[in-house]
């Protein structure tokens, strides 16, 4: 009878040992799962345990909407881009009308009068990037005091200028619009130029010296002036050069035209 009454109490202090280490076990995991749940909790980065709310949704769609967006317009605008400087590149014929402001000795004066015409000029535009390009030229232009609005020098005079020039110049456009089809800007050129003026009916009177017909020089030029461009084809400018007159003066050669105003159409091909 003892031996079963100690083995029961045995067995029943077994029993009550297992419970309570059944009991510390649930609550070692309840804790750890506990400390588990406050620190994603606490994350505010972490995704788990989280619903986004609708504020958070659609500032996500948004996002991604406008970056979408922007990726489109920066392909669409780099392909306009190529379009343009394909198009803008080329042989190009220009027609030019032209005003030479021009100082004759008269005596112990000076008249000041002007010579007008018409010019053409044709050459390469090249561009080098999205807003520098390249020109060269070879021009051939003409004026004639006949051209002149003023009368009295019409009447008196007969004087031609023919100048033939080569030269290059650095133009600086200036897109508008989104399309990338119009420009603006400016340009600036050097070039070599060689003119020749005459006048048949009114000789040029020279200090010292007995009256010529015919006056001829050569010598470097400038030009600079403003542009736009139309549908990549179509430019329109105004501008004006430096005639190569550098070696004449109205003192020794008794004429002299310093400058030359311009304004030019060309088509690019």
């Amino acid at each position: 009878m003892k031996k079963v009454w100690y083995k029961y109490q045995y067995m029943k202090h077994c029993i009550i040992i297992i419970q309570y280490a059944f009991l510390c076990l649930l609550c070692t995991q309840f804790c750890m799962y506990a400390n588990d749940i406050t620190q994603f909790s606490s994350d505010e980065n972490s995704s788990f345990l989280h619903t986004p709310s609708t504020s958070e949704l659609q500032t996500s769609i948004e996002l991604t909407r406008n970056t979408k967006v922007r990726e489109s317009q920066n392909a669409q605008q780099i392909s306009l881009l190529r379009k343009a400087n394909t198009q803008r590149n080329g042989v190009y014929l220009m027609v030019v009308g032209n005003v030479i402001p021009i100082q004759r000795l008269a005596g112990n004066e000076t008249i000041v009068g002007y010579s007008m015409g018409m010019g053409l000029r044709s050459g390469v535009i090249s561009y080098l990037d999205n807003y520098i390009g390249i020109r060269g030229y070879f021009s051939l232009d003409f004026t004639n005091d006949k051209l002149s609005p003023i009368k009295k020098q019409q009447d008196s005079h007969n004087g031609t200028f023919l100048m033939a020039s080569l030269g290059v110049d650095i133009l600086i456009d200036f897109f508008i619009g989104k399309q990338y089809k119009n420009t603006m800007g400016f340009f600036i050129g050097v070039g070599a130029g060689a003119l020749v003026y005459f006048d048949l009916t009114t000789p040029i009177i020279i200090p010292n010296a007995e009256s010529i017909n015919t006056k001829i020089t050569a010598n470097v030029m400038v030009q600079g002036g403003i542009s736009t461009v139309l549908s990549y084809k179509h430019r329109i400018e105004v501008g004006v050069r430096f005639l190569p007159t550098q070696s004449l003066g109205i003192e020794i050669d008794g004429i002299l035209a310093d400058y030359n105003f311009y304004m030019g159409y060309s088509y690019k091909f």
